[in-house]
């Protein structure tokens, strides 16, 4: 019988549940984050050009890591590139948009109300809120990078070269310490690209990841391509990209209709894919009410879900978004439907 027990303990290790990985879960985020409220006077001028799209951009959010505290581990950030400063500034009172560095505004010459209107304040009250929970799931911090022209005047915004993106690279690390970081590299590791490393299942364990922080930049191929150059995934760069499905730098991917693209959010996560999608957008679901697009987003298995609620706004009763039984973290419903939420944590 001296073999008996060596096999028993081999057939238990095979069939022990494998550590989930950190693209293992499902949690809620928020659109445009750092975004307040419009004033009267933006609102006329917006709602003047276009009452539409004064309406899709009524709504607002609390500061950010109030949302933090609320169970979001997905936060949106528009970068405007502004190195001299004073580029997007009214007068003299517009302090901070007087300092050199990156601003987050939404439309920088009109709907431009911030939380925080230096990407380094934005990025730090992230970093701290971060170091005092240090057990928290895996923060995706997704970007884009802005271009918006003055909608009445015409005045263009400052563009996206590589010049700007290696800066924006370098201004993250300032604030955000490596060690709390999670970068295209640290995935990649010895396969040949980064996709390679993503089929292989080679994103951190949801223990290695927790506390820490990872940056997606949700852009079109052309600016993509920009912050790419010529390195064959995205060796040494911050960001992960958002990119086809075949890009050797093939990690992350905007998804933003789980109705319409509900089989492709499927079969990307399923492959091993990191996908963002939207519960609501334009204010539409909470003004009509409809959990449609919710219910599709909780059930095709994206990673990481936007809304505008994430808590109800009070002209418009009855909207919010939330995982079921108002968890913070659950087992992804694709890539773990069998798994307890425990196994996935609570933060």
């Amino acid at each position: 019988m001296p073999f008996i027990a060596p096999l028993v303990l081999a057939a238990a290790v095979i069939q022990a549940p494998t550590e989930p990985k950190m693209n293992d879960i499902q949690v809620v985020g928020t659109h445009n984050s750092y975004k307040q409220a419009m004033s009267d006077d933006v609102r006329a001028r917006i709602t003047a050009y276009s009452e539409k799209l004064a309406q899709a951009l009524d709504y607002a959010h609390r500061p950010l890591a109030q949302q933090l505290d609320k169970g979001a581990r997905q936060l949106e950030i528009d970068v405007n590139y502004d190195p001299k400063g004073g580029y997007y500034a009214k007068g003299a009172s517009d302090a901070e948009l007087l300092k050199p560095g990156f601003k987050v505004l939404h439309m920088a010459f009109s709907d431009a109300a911030s939380s925080c209107e230096r990407l380094i304040t934005c990025l730090a009250q992230i970093r701290d809120w971060s170091d005092a929970h240090p057990d928290h799931a895996p923060i995706m911090l997704m970007f884009n990078a802005k271009e918006d022209a003055d909608l009445e005047h015409g005045k263009p915004a400052m563009r996206f070269d590589e010049k700007a993106f290696d800066a924006l690279d370098r201004e993250i690390l300032s604030v955000i310490p490596r060690d709390k970081l999670i970068l295209p590299d640290d995935v990649q590791g010895r396969y040949p690209t980064l996709r390679d490393a993503v089929l292989a299942g080679n994103w951190l364990t949801l223990a290695a990841a927790r506390g820490k922080i990872f940056f997606a930049l949700d852009e079109h191929e052309a600016k993509v391509a920009i912050y790419r150059g010529k390195r064959k995934s995205l060796e040494g760069r911050v960001f992960f990209v958002n990119t086809d499905e075949n890009s050797p730098a093939a990690a992350y991917l905007t998804i933003n209709d789980p109705i319409a693209e509900a089989d492709r959010i499927a079969r990307d996560v399923k492959a091993g894919y990191i996908v963002r999608t939207r519960a609501d957008a334009d204010t539409w679901e909470a003004r009509n009410g409809t959990l449609e697009r919710l219910r599709a987003a909780l059930s095709s298995g994206a990673q990481y879900i936007s809304t505008d609620y994430l808590w109800e706004d009070a002209r418009l009763p009855g909207y919010r978004v939330a995982l079921p039984e108002e968890a913070t973290v659950r087992c992804n419903p694709v890539r773990q439907p069998t798994a307890s939420t425990r196994d996935c944590g609570t933060n």
